[in-house]
């Protein structure tokens, strides 16, 4: 009997569930087809043929591109163009014309002989009817209780966003996007309303047209209809243990059912960095080093002749040689159409993009199919299948004081980058300690990601009102890292390989009830089992001391030595979900949603954990004493209250490890050899259970004048428990550390979102979109600890103690270190010699008052953490002319500038002074600087609220300017071209480049440490866009 092959089996070979995806995908678009040439009666004998033209306006008179157009029953259809202007074949003078557009009222006109027919559509009553995406459904805007964001692509067509996380940025208050890299496809942060966990990841939960934790930089942003951000618990709490950080609900394109529609895109970029340091020129830093080296009595590092060739000649610019100008192009083609029964979208991407350091760049190709069927008068069917692959160079965020962007502004100006053989230099003599940074920006980190990914469902209606959904979802991910390490100054470069690959698996069974009584009463149910199973592999090899470095990581055998390293993890998690939505004459509204999920990363009792949640609302402008009140389109107030969860923890989290490394593990030496043997690692902790993220928040919802002005406003509630720490065991009991659930944190603000049609005229517009957010967060306990200190790496070796601190009290990110006071004056002189000091010495505050200043000093000294977070977008629209702006801004929050701090305390990484500041020095005549004198008794502590600046900024993120040609200058489509500037303007004190970005990536969110990042660029885009 033939063996039916198990599951594990199955997906040893990815290529079958390719191959499966697209023969279904072929066999609905062929079944959805036969329908249509059996019922389509546009396969009858055409009668006498007529063409019907006009002109769509909007309520105001000005011109309406994109509206659909189509001729009732059949598949005749056609858009809009960007002068309002269409054109269509009809076959029966009996024949009507659909008239539609997403916020406008439908329209039906007879052709009735006409041939010339000319609309003025009308907005909806209000947007409130606007259908919005939720979890595990739909829902008009007007009956949600929770506090959910709509983010459509009109808030953003007319920037050249590249990824998701640029859509998100400053356009929903509560979300909070930073780029850690500003590299092409670096690393960004986004929180939804504050940081929750210590340990265990902050990023929100992103479902991708339903599938549950997919990968959003897989996502190409111009395929995205729309995108809705779930904040409160009464949203999120749906989601169970993984709502705890807010989610993301992404919704791709779908065809339209008319004639098929052929849009192409190219785009060029050039990026610049942001501004440079302004650092000393060869001569002046010659000079200042040989004054210091007078103070401190030491022998001068140049001669006088040294000092007049500098100042003559000049010498090197570091940042000139690491930094580029970069250009990047991409390539995006749309293809959609359909019919009553099919309809389809296929999209296909390609963008390259050089980063602005050399040997660092992104590319991207992308390629996705979405079919919908109608298969019979029940039965509807859909499938999405994506494929995505980003390769990335050295675009990492964790850039800190070793890397090349701080290296270029440590290294001194008079050091030549190559020597007289025309190789690479390999000491700095006078200044840095650290590594040339060419030689840094010529190593190699490559990611290679390859992802395909397929869902899909049926819909099975099985009596009025109820509807049975069965969908299924599959995402593979394939990795491939390369590394390369040249080690010129050891001569022992290394390389290494690593391959990772992981399988997930979704199952989603969901039955929806929904049903109206007596038109006063409706009521939704629905009910959903769910299952995810996800499975990673994998492994790598590290190649020390290469016998040919040329070759770099293509040819690891060859190499004095090998460590190898592997790893396999298995998780799953069931669920089942239930929710009621009832609305009583449309006013009083009350939404209760229960979630129960058991997880394999638990054990016992507490693999299973339920999350419920409940909401209200009363639409006040619907009572009938509103009814006199007619500038109140829309006034609503919510409330709501919920508990979701986080899975803090690895796989294994609770199962104890075992170490069988010789180093740490070993039995016997013998003929100096270790042999390897076995002892306890982390022991478990199977009394693990999840962190609790338990939320309330209450709202209103306003709209003035039909909505032309718009107003929601939110305070939440956030308090997190349990929270999962890994806390260090004493060596008498094996030592290691084990994971507990201790402490808790709490994040609490208010939010504000503002839009308005500021002006609307025949041929001139404004809409205004503003939004604010203000955020309060806390650690309230941390068990039986008085506070935790943690690094993030930012210092580099430069940090004697742990730069971060957790503490109740306090912001998770929180600075620690010693409190400056300035700098000795003239007026201190006594009181500065009994700390070993002198006046123009730098101060700082003895905490314990022993006249010493040590690590007992210590104390909080800032946070890393933005508290306000605010966005603004306008939108101009003259005839053919669009003009958008968008600003972006982080308010109150610290940033410690380490990269500053190391080329202005010549003690550490850079052993003399390169930054322009060191001219403006304390003196007696200029007691005001903030800079020390040369003096034998300063001593500059790093560690110190001194190079903690203001993280403020105000930044112009966007400004573009497009223009629509007139389709009758084409005749065969339409053409709109752009010119856009990324980072065009930045209002900051921030020393640094980029306010934006930060270099450590510690625990959790202890982050805002600035090593030398890798900056964001201002980018130049020239566009065009055809429309067939």
């Amino acid at each position: 009997m033939k063996k039916t092959p198990t599951r594990d089996e199955l997906f040893k070979c990815p290529l079958k569930i390719v191959l499966l995806s697209f023969v279904f995908a072929g066999f609905m678009l062929t079944l959805g087809n036969t329908r249509v040439l059996a019922d389509d009666p546009d396969n009858l004998m055409a009668l006498q043929q007529q063409v019907i033209s006009g002109v769509i306006s909007d309520e105001i008179g000005s011109p309406m591109p994109g509206v659909n157009i189509q001729v009732e029953g059949t598949t005749i259809g056609t858009i809009s163009d960007a002068s309002g202007k269409y054109s269509i074949t009809v076959s029966n003078q009996n024949a009507v014309l659909v008239f539609s557009f997403v916020g406008y009222n439908q329209q039906k006109i007879p052709v009735a002989g006409k041939s010339s027919i000319n609309v003025s559509m009308e907005p909806s009553v209000s947007s409130l009817e606007e259908v919005v995406v939720v979890g595990y459904g739909t829902s008009k805007k007007s009956d949600l209780t929770g506090s959910i964001v709509a983010v459509t692509e009109d808030t953003y067509k007319n920037q050249p966003v590249v990824r998701v996380d640029d859509i998100l940025q400053g356009r929903s208050a509560g979300v909070n996007v930073t780029s850690v890299s500003g590299a092409p496809g670096g690393t960004t942060s986004i929180r939804i309303r504050g940081s929750n966990s210590i340990t265990g990841n902050n990023e929100p939960l992103y479902v991708i047209d339903g599938f549950v934790g997919g990968n959003m930089a897989n996502v190409n942003p111009t395929d995205i209809e729309t995108i809705q951000v779930l904040k409160d618990a009464s949203s999120t709490a749906i989601y169970g243990s993984r709502g705890a950080n807010g989610v993301v609900l992404i919704t791709t394109k779908k065809g339209t059912v008319g004639k098929p529609k052929l849009s192409v895109t190219g785009r060029y970029f050039v990026s610049n960095v942001l501004k440079k340091i302004p650092l000393l020129n060869a001569g002046e830093f010659a000079q200042v080093a040989n004054e210091r080296a007078d103070v401190l009595g030491s022998s001068r590092p140049f001669t006088d002749q040294q000092v007049a060739d500098f100042i003559a000649n000049g010498g090197y610019d570091w940042q000139d040689m690491i930094f580029r100008t970069a250009g990047g192009q991409e390539v995006q083609m749309d293809y959609s159409g359909g019919t009553d029964a099919v309809t389809y979208f296929i999209s296909g991407n390609y963008f390259d993009q050089d980063g602005i350091i050399i040997n660092s760049g992104f590319k991207r190709y992308s390629l996705r199919t979405n079919i919908d069927a109608k298969l019979s008068e029940k039965l509807r069917g859909s499938l999405k299948v994506n494929f995505a692959r980003r390769e990335t160079n050295n675009t990492s965020g964790s850039l800190n004081t070793n890397s090349l962007v701080a290296g270029a502004t440590a290294w001194a100006p008079t050091t030549p980058p190559y020597d007289a053989n025309g190789k690479l230099t390999l000491v700095d003599p006078v200044s840095s300690i650290k590594t040339n940074p060419i030689e840094l920006a010529t190593n190699d980190a490559i990611n290679q990601s390859n992802t395909f990914s397929t869902n899909g469902n049926f819909v099975y209606q099985i009596i009025k009102g109820l509807s049975l959904d069965v969908g299924f979802g599959v995402d593979y991910n394939n990795t491939q890292g390369k590394n390369f390490n040249q080690s010129l100054q050891t001569n022992q470069p290394s390389a290494s390989r690593t391959s990772n690959e992981t399988i997930f698996l979704q199952n989603t069974n969901m039955l929806t009830y929904n049903r109206t009584f007596n038109d006063i009463h409706n009521i939704i149910i629905t009910g959903v089992a769910e299952y995810q199973w996800q499975q990673a592999e994998s492994f790598g090899v590290t190649a020390n001391v290469l016998l040919f470095p040329f070759l770099r990581y293509n040819n690891i055998v060859l190499a004095n030595s090998y460590a190898t390293t592997n790893n396999y993890t298995k998780s799953t998690i069931g669920s089942y979900i239930g929710r009621v939505n009832y609305n009583l004459l449309n006013r009083y509204l009350v939404t209760a949603s229960i979630r129960s999920d058991r997880s394999s990363k638990f054990r016992g009792k507490n693999q299973t954990s339920v999350f419920p949640s409940v909401g209200i609302g009363w639409r006040i402008s619907e009572e009938e004493f509103m009814q006199g009140v007619p500038v109140i389109s829309n006034l609503k107030l919510r409330a709501s209250w919920g508990q979701t969860g986080s899975q803090a923890v690895n796989v294994y989290g609770t199962v104890t490890s075992y170490n069988t490394a010789a180093n740490v593990a070993a039995t016997s030496w013998l003929n100096g050899t270790l042999t390897s043997g076995i002892n306890i690692g982390n022991p478990g902790n199977e009394n693990l259970k999840w962190e609790t993220t338990t939320q309330t928040n209450v709202g209103f919802d306003l709209g003035l004048l039909k909505d032309r002005f718009t107003l929601e406003a939110d305070y939440f509630l956030k308090n997190t428990t349990d929270l999962l720490l890994s806390e260090p065991l004493p060596g008498y009991v094996g030592g290691g550390s084990i994971y507990r659930n201790v402490g808790a944190v709490r994040n609490s603000g208010f939010e504000f979102n503002l839009n308005a049609r500021v002006i609307e005229r025949k041929n001139f517009s404004w809409n205004l979109n503003f939004n604010v957010s203000v955020l309060h967060n806390e650690v309230t306990d941390l068990g039986d600890n008085p506070f935790i200190l943690t690094s993030g790496g930012a210092g580099a070796g430069m940090l004697t103690n742990p730069e971060m601190i957790l503490k109740p009290g306090y912001c998770i990110s929180s600075y620690y270190g010693f409190k400056s006071l300035g700098i000795w004056q003239v007026a201190d002189a006594e009181l500065a010699a009994k700390y070993g000091n002198q006046p123009g010495d730098y101060r700082y505050e003895d905490v314990n008052g022993d006249y010493a200043i040590t690590g007992s000093d210590f104390q909080i000294i800032g946070s890393g953490m933005p508290k306000k977070v605010l966005g603004l977008n306008s939108t101009l629209r003259y005839k053919n002319f669009t003009l958008n702006a968008f600003f972006q801004s982080m308010l109150d929050y610290g940033k410690w500038n380490f990269a500053y701090a190391q080329i202005m305390i010549a003690a550490a990484n850079a052993r003399e002074f390169t930054h322009r500041d060191i001219l403006n020095r304390w003196s007696p005549d200029n007691p005001t600087s903030r800079v020390a004198a040369f003096s034998k008794t300063n001593v500059p502590r790093i560690q110190s609220s001194e190079y903690i600046e203001s993280g403020n900024y105000l930044r112009l993120k966007n400004l573009s300017l497009q223009y629509a040609l007139p389709r009758n200058i084409l005749k065969w489509g339409d053409l709109t071209a752009m010119i856009s500037a990324q980072n065009l303007l930045t209002f900051t004190k921030y020393k640094w480049i980029d306010p934006e970005t930060y270099s450590n990536l510690g625990s959790g969110d202890q982050r805002g440490g600035d090593g030398g990042s890798y900056p964001g660029a201002k980018t130049w885009t020239f566009g065009v866009t055809l429309n067939f």
